[in-house]
């Protein structure tokens, strides 16, 4: 048996990588991505009675974590509460189990652990989750946090998509529900439908100087400025999405070079040396249907880029006091709203921004400040719900913030943890 220790919020790969990103190890000379085998479902787990006792709440909250990674229409993941037991904790016993892991993450800033029993063909076997008392005495989002958890548990590595579960730090608010990419990620995994109508696939290749960039993410981008699902490149550059919905995308290439690195993830992923390469966006669309393969897809970009935006605020429209940090902002559609972009790069006068989302519209002057530029917008009252992406432009450079932004109402549709 491997064992996998994902401490979460706070070699040559051989394949390329599918959506979102799967925890990918090094066994025995070959690349496995580690998942559980389908007659594991429904998948049994037990809940720690100190977990249960912190609160009226706290069984049903790990419950209900559970259950949205199981809601997806398109996901055939189950699971059964095993109830609650006594002085539970994290080892190889055949039990799935959330804990409490005292004084385990002192120092070290992370609020929850998954640790993962797999065999070598990357069959899973076991996946147990200890918590930070931190996270039951109101100081986090517990929902947020065991979800985030359980999706690694799944078979999930953290994701760069700042608004998505698995994105690998959480803060005091936070949403609970999972978003694209995550959904994207989890019915690639273990899907429900027919090869032939859950979705399309993407295959191609991000170039930069020096040939294909080993762990770019990828970006498909609906035509309602949404970054459906994303990938990373392997070491030769390549790279493939999976159960992308029929629709129209752009693709564009973004380094990990911050609030997400590839010291965020696990296994292989750490053996990408980091590049700052400029945003690529790929020439022109891509129209997709379900169960087709679009392959030859090419996005080439070169130099490095200093531009490098890290950093989100909002605040109400005119109002220059605003924090900025590097978690997603929740807006409503029909509001006003001033949006501040920080980050490394920011020249005064020069900097600029859009969301991709055709909802949203600038009503104002851009100002700036030291490292951050700000701007009102107006977001339109049927403006597309989901997450959204800033694009940064300043002089000839681009960069984005994938995901930084969320509608989480209206619209045309009706810090977690570090691994």
């Amino acid at each position: 048996m491997k064992t996998l220790a994902a401490a979460a919020i706070a070699v040559t790969l051989a394949v390329p990588a599918f959506s979102s990103t799967r925890l990918t190890y090094q066994i025995r000379d070959t690349e496995v991505q580690v998942a559980w085998p389908q007659n594991s479902f429904p998948l049994r787990y037990e809940i720690d009675r100190r977990v249960a006792s912190s609160s009226a709440e706290a069984a049903s909250i790990v419950d209900r974590a559970f259950a949205q990674w199981a809601a997806g229409a398109d996901t055939n993941v189950t699971f059964t509460n095993g109830g609650i037991g006594d002085k539970l904790t994290a080892g190889k016993d055949g039990r799935n189990t959330i804990s409490i892991a005292d004084d385990l993450f002192a120092g070290q800033r992370f609020i929850a652990l998954t640790t993962n029993w797999y065999d070598d063909d990357g069959t899973m076997r076991e996946g147990d989750i200890q918590l930070d008392p931190s996270t039951l005495n109101g100081s986090y989002n517990l929902q947020q946090v065991v979800a985030h958890e359980i999706g690694h548990v799944l078979g999930l590595d953290h994701s760069a998509v700042i608004s998505a579960v698995m994105y690998p730090y959480v803060g005091k608010g936070g949403t609970t529900s999972l978003d694209s990419d995550d959904r994207v990620a989890i019915a690639s995994i273990y899907p429900k439908a027919e090869l032939s109508t859950r979705g399309a696939t993407l295959k191609g290749r991000v170039t930069g100087d020096n040939g294909g960039i080993f762990a770019a993410q990828v970006v498909a981008v609906s035509s309602t400025g949404e970054p459906v699902a994303t990938g990373l490149t392997n070491a030769q550059g390549e790279f493939v999405i999976e159960g992308l919905p029929a629709g129209r995308y752009r693709l564009y290439a973004e380094p990990l070079d911050g609030p997400v690195d590839v010291r965020n993830l696990s296994g292989v992923w750490q053996n990408a040396k980091l590049i700052s390469f400029p945003t690529q966006f790929a020439e022109g669309s891509v129209e997709v249907q379900n169960g087709m393969i679009y392959g030859n897809l090419s996005v080439a970009t070169n130099g490095s880029s200093r531009l490098n935006p890290r950093w989100i605020g909002a605040t109400k429209a005119g109002s220059s006091d605003i924090t900025l940090a590097a978690s997603p902002i929740a807006l409503n559609a029909g509001q006003q709203i001033s949006i501040a972009v920080g980050g490394d790069g920011f020249t005064s006068g020069m900097t600029t921004f859009e969301v991709l989302n055709p909802g949203f519209r600038r009503i104002g002057d851009f100002r700036y400040a030291s490292n951050y530029t700000m701007a009102t917008f107006e977001i339109a009252p049927d403006a597309a719900p989901g997450s959204a992406v800033i694009l940064v432009r300043s002089g000839n450079e681009s960069a984005t913030l994938t995901g930084a932004l969320r509608i989480v109402g209206g619209g045309a549709r009706g810090r977690v943890a570090r691994r």
